[in-house]
């Protein structure tokens, strides 16, 4: 099994560190930090955690994310606290990541060509703890685009090279989008991500496509724009964590989201 070296570790952190951490006179061009809860009886816990191919499980999911843009690039981070019931066992889980990209703009001019606003430096740490005793540190790295495409408010697909603790290194492709639109007088926000890794030796390649939809609610309760949203968010994770299955994951959970 291959592992990341302690000292491409320490330098990957550091990198992260130091650009999540720059000078307050830095210029942000726009933040935003949320909250959301979400709550689901479809999810599916994995074999190799509970010695049994995947079991549905009702997850109960709290969110704490922070986004934000700046003339370095950009800023990533949330975590999720998950608690869950199943047949096979409670559950609970700590699961997080830590992303930053740095703007080609760092060099002078940014890198642009046709649809491709922007060529970036794309490093993530993930990592995780559950209530079965299992643990991962994860360090991500590669390339960033930025795209620019009629009716998306943003549009990312980022390219890694992945290091990962217990279970050999593997390619990984993440896309970003966020499409807003309106219907009515109703505000509605669609965005999510879905990520596909390689096949290694010693796990299958997975997908996960993972969408929410969103309406704004808050504006019809005295609330600012945008400032409280109700929707859904569908999971769709095919050999969900690289566990070779046919029995995939297709879960629907209600969410309610609340912009600090």
């Amino acid at each position: 099994m291959k592992k990341l070296s302690k000292i491409s570790s320490v330098a990957l952190l550091s990198t992260v560190a130091a650009v999540t951490t720059l000078p307050a006179q830095a210029e942000m061009f726009w933040s935003d930090n949320s909250v959301t809860l979400l709550h689901s009886a479809d999810y599916y816990n994995v074999g190799y955690e509970f010695g049994a191919p995947n079991k549905e499980m009702e997850m109960t999911t709290m969110t704490l994310e922070h986004v934000s843009g700046h003339h370095w690039g950009d800023a990533f981070f949330f975590l999720d606290r998950n608690h869950g019931k199943g047949s096979a066992s409670d559950f609970s889980e700590t699961y997080s990541e830590v992303s930053s990209r740095l703007s080609s703009g760092m060099l002078g001019e940014k890198i642009a060509f046709g649809s491709v606003t922007d060529v970036l430096l794309a490093t993530t740490y993930e990592f995780s703890s559950d209530s079965t005793g299992f643990s991962q540190d994860n360090y991500l790295y590669g390339v960033g685009l930025d795209w620019s495409i009629p009716g998306f408010a943003f549009f990312q697909t980022n390219f890694f090279y992945a290091n990962n603790e217990n279970i050999d290194n593997d390619l990984q492709l993440t896309v970003v989008y966020g499409v807003p639109f309106s219907f009515g007088e109703v505000d509605f926000m669609f965005d999510g991500y879905l990520d596909w890794s390689s096949a290694e030796d010693d796990h299958a390649a997975d997908f996960h496509f993972n969408p929410q939809l969103r309406a704004d609610v808050g504006k019809f309760m005295g609330f600012t724009k945008s400032k409280l949203e109700a929707g859904i968010e569908y999971s769709y994770w095919s050999n969900k964590f690289g566990v070779k299955t046919d029995n995939n994951e297709s879960a629907v959970s209600a969410l309610i989201k609340y912009h600090l």
